[in-house]
């Protein structure tokens, strides 16, 4: 595609057209539908809430208030049925805003589409692409609908999730060639008319052929999973064995089976795989909120334990804004005499080697190429022929025109621009670049970059006619016109989140395709330490010691694709952790090698961010680093709702099981458990998600992925937690028995389980150090769940009728009152042991 193809096409040029306008569009897109494929919205909320009530665990619930209606206990069904639709409620709720975090997160990560409207390039949703629709495709982007090729340079697409041919396609424009949703542009760019949208298009009709499948449930679901399977056995046998004891006991059979039920209905774990998706759900849109969008819920997981993170230096910890500051002639490097008129061809023809922004694309060229033609004179001669940087040569050139003949333009890496040059220019005399000369361009070239500056040499070749558009043939005999120092400066915040990460034990490794002087010098201001190595040094080292060395934080320079995914395999089979950032097509398969690949929203590529499990909207290194925080308050909170939720499951079945035991009434009727259940769900699914931080959250080595997720220490919360509980309860009951009989007793053990299982909620909710009343305050989800609990409380025991309707008792306002207080204190002691274990 020539430079006056692609301008033209800005703004509307011959034969293409100026695209559709929106109202066009509009009209198109209502007729036709949105380019998407499968499904579209999710189940209305009465299905939903059918779901819901249809789970095994809640058809049980209802069993039990069925036998309560046949018994003639209309008051008792009336009160379960309720409860059934309010644990339902709450479980939809929580489900459906997690399913609606991660809804949201898949449109937010989802390629974007470049499509001219009314005249003017555009980015848009892929869903909102109609039929002749002009779009643009570049390097690394996705094929966004079904289209036919109108204009092309150097276009290689890769058709594999198509066709499943392994090499990509090259396509050519003059054959109108089709090109099918879906596919990625793996080289060059092109316009394209679409042709078919949505269930119309290639990827549509390939959808429709391939049944539904669910997602992939993340480790850790599959962890809980097998750990509910475990305490199911569990939960069945004591739902069998306290009605057992019960009826062996003398206690009526009736009420034995009531009883049962209940107690299968609160002590089988159902919600533990759940938990994960609500938790890490709703923490994933936290993290969006904060720039980092997850695109699979497994990095939400993962980032906690993240040990090493490998980044690239551009866009990431620098911003990417990218200005030409200095350009030294060559007769200036050598001889010290550059004179304004070298400096000026010298930036000519750095700017027939840069490809110039085309209309509102500017944002897409590459950062230096916008550079030098923001700061190249205009005018000289326009390039008729590009060649695009190539990895491999680390070299760019133009072919154009002046009076005397052609001349070719090169741009690249000092040392592979000065390997194809001969000569060098001093006033308008062409003299012999000797090695020495070499040295002194590659000293000056070293000592730019050590100022922190990315450094390009420039050359040229004046050609009398041109035999053959061949590449090697051209990019030879090159003439030096000297060097270009480009600046892009540091991103704000990126000193203090490399030093987080560090006091947080994660090791940051910088790989960069920079010279190792440039490298060295943004790695010093970032905050980096470690040594610097130039890649090629490092082709013959085992694949210990370059993990060895990433491990510990170091700079690789001069660094290709292959090296940054050599560099991530070897540490992750080192047992790191890694979090790799990327952003081209090239960086695709280290960011899927990676434990958490992480791509760049803004100025990344489709292919890359399809590849990464991380999108970071802002591009920006400190984001990442807070995201890391965020992983591990994720985490953290997870766990402690899970502790919690077993805790109150064992406090349930111990206090079951010890009245069972001694021959006395349960602490519980089933109506009331059915309300400890109701309380116990809210508090697991909705409180615990909103806990804040620790404050040493970013100050202890990240977790162990491997560890068992239920270890010593949480084994110890869950029991300690829960004997508490069951303690508490169970000597309010046992002590009220004999003076208010057994309605009485139940509203003790009542009242003392509600509001302590919500102190133990708050207390457990910080799991290594003492409540921070401040945080305390700022998690309203748990203080409204804490104050519905207390005001349940009062309400037993300030309103008789209310009491007798869940089969509690009247009690005198002094053994309330002590009962109240032993509630709120017991669970403290769990409190003043983190207390005294921090001292």
């Amino acid at each position: 595609m020539t430079d006056q193809a692609a301008s033209s096409v800005g703004v509307g040029g011959p034969g293409i057209g100026r695209g559709l306008t929106s109202r066009e569009a509009a009209a198109r897109l209502a007729a036709s539908g949105p380019n998407l494929v499968g499904k579209h919205g999710g189940e209305p909320l009465w299905r939903e809430l059918l779901e819901s009530i249809a789970e095994p665990l809640q058809l049980l619930l209802v069993a039990v208030g069925v036998i309560y209606a046949l018994l003639g206990e209309i008051r008792d069904a009336a009160i379960i049925f309720g409860v059934i639709i309010t644990v339902a409620g709450v479980e939809t709720w929580t489900e459906r805003r997690a399913g609606n975090a991660i809804t949201a997160l898949s449109r937010l990560s989802a390629p974007r589409a470049l499509a001219w409207r009314d005249g003017s390039l555009t980015e848009l949703a892929p869903e909102k692409l109609v039929v002749e629709d002009l779009i643009l495709l570049s390097s690394g982007s996705r094929v966004p609908a079904d289209a036919r090729l109108l204009e092309a340079e150097e276009l290689l697409v890769d058709e594999s999730i198509v066709t499943g041919e392994s090499q990509p396609v090259e396509h050519d424009a003059r054959a109108h060639a089709e090109l099918m949703a879906g596919t990625h542009v793996v080289r060059g760019r092109g316009i394209a008319q679409v042709t078919a949208t949505g269930a119309n298009s290639t990827l549509g009709r390939i959808a429709s052929l391939v049944a539904e499948t669910e997602s992939q449930r993340t480790p850790l679901q599959k962890q809980l999973g097998e750990l509910a399977r475990g305490l199911l056995v569990a939960a069945l046998a004591m739902s069998a064995l306290v009605p057992l004891i019960g009826v062996l006991r003398g206690q009526p059979l009736h009420q034995m089976l009531l009883t049962g039920l209940t107690l299968a209905f609160a002590t089988i774990p159902e919600e533990l795989p759940a938990l994960v998706v609500i938790v890490l759900g709703l923490g994933a849109l936290r993290l969006a909120r904060q720039g980092a969008i997850v695109r699979r819920l497994i990095a939400a997981e993962t980032l906690g334990a993240t040990t090493l993170i490998c980044t690239d230096k551009t866009g990431t910890l620098t911003e990417n804004r990218m200005s030409l500051t200095t350009a030294v002639p060559a007769s200036d490097v050598l001889d010290g005499r550059g004179t304004a008129g070298e400096a000026a061809r010298l930036e000519r023809m750095a700017r027939l080697a840069s490809e110039p922004p085309a209309g509102d694309g500017a944002r897409f060229v590459d950062p230096m190429d916008l550079a030098v033609w923001r700061a190249a004179p205009a005018g000289g001669p326009g390039a008729e022929l590009r060649f695009s940087f190539d990895g491999g040569r680390r070299l760019a050139s133009g072919l154009g025109h002046e009076a005397d003949g052609a001349v070719l333009g090169v741009k690249g890496a000092p040392e592979a621009v000065l390997q194809r040059a001969d000569f060098w220019r001093r006033d308008g005399v062409l003299r012999r670049l000797d090695g020495e000369s070499c040295d002194r361009v590659q000293k000056e070239a070293f000592r730019l970059a050590g100022q922190g500056g990315r450094v390009l040499a420039v050359a040229s070749r004046l050609l009398d006619r041109i035999v053959a558009l061949d590449r090697d043939l051209l990019e030879r005999d090159l003439t030096f016109e000297g060097l270009l120092v480009f600046s892009d400066p540091l991103r704000t915040g990126v000193p203090a989140a490399v030093t987080e990460l560090a006091g947080a034990g994660v090791a940051i490794t910088m790989v960069t395709g920079d010279q190792a002087s440039t490298a060295a010098a943004i790695a010093e201001a970032a905050g980096l330490k470690g040594p610097v190595f130039v890649t090629a040094e490092t082709e013959r080292w085992k694949s210990t010691e370059l993990a060895t060395q990433a491990a510990r934080g170091c700079i690789f320079a001069r660094a290709r694709p292959e090296d940054k995914l050599r560099i991530v395999r070897a540490a992750g089979e080192a047992g790191q952790v890694v979090a790799v950032t990327g952003d081209g097509v090239n960086d695709a398969p280290a960011l899927a090698a990676a434990a958490i690949g992480v791509a760049m929203g803004r100025g990344g590529s489709d292919v890359a961010r399809e590849a990464a499990d991380l999108v970071l909207t802002d591009d920006n290194f400190a984001t990442l680093a807070r995201a890391t925080g965020e992983g591990r308050r994720l985490y953290d909170n997870l766990r402690k709702a899970v502790r919690y939720y077993l805790a109150i499951k064992v406090a349930l079945v111990t206090v079951s099981l010890v009245a069972a035991l001694a021959g006395l009434p349960l602490p519980f009727a089933p109506v009331q458990i059915v309300i400890l259940e109701l309380f116990m769900d809210i508090g697991a699914s909705a409180a615990f998600v909103h806990l804040p931080a620790e404050t040493d959250l970013m100050r202890r080595p990240p977790r162990n992925p491997r560890a068992r997720f239920l270890d010593r220490s949480m084994l110890a919360g869950i029991f300690a937690g829960g004997l508490t509980l069951a303690i508490l309860s169970g000597v309010a009951f046992m002590v009220a028995l004999p003076a208010f009989g057994v309605d009485g007793a139940r509203t003790l053990a009542l009242v003392s389980w509600i509001v302590g299982h919500a102190v133990l909620g708050i207390v457990m909710g910080w799991e290594r150090q003492p409540v921070a009343l401040l945080a305390l305050l700022r998690n309203w989800a748990m203080l409204a769940w804490a104050a519905g609990a207390a005001a349940f409380a009062l309400l037993l025991i300030a309103v008789p009728p209310f009491a007798s309707l869940l089969h509690a008792g009247h009690v005198p306002l002094p053994a309330a009152v002590l009962a109240l207080g032993a509630a709120v204190v017991a669970p403290l002691w769990l409190e003043v042991a983190k207390r005294v274990r921090r001292v």
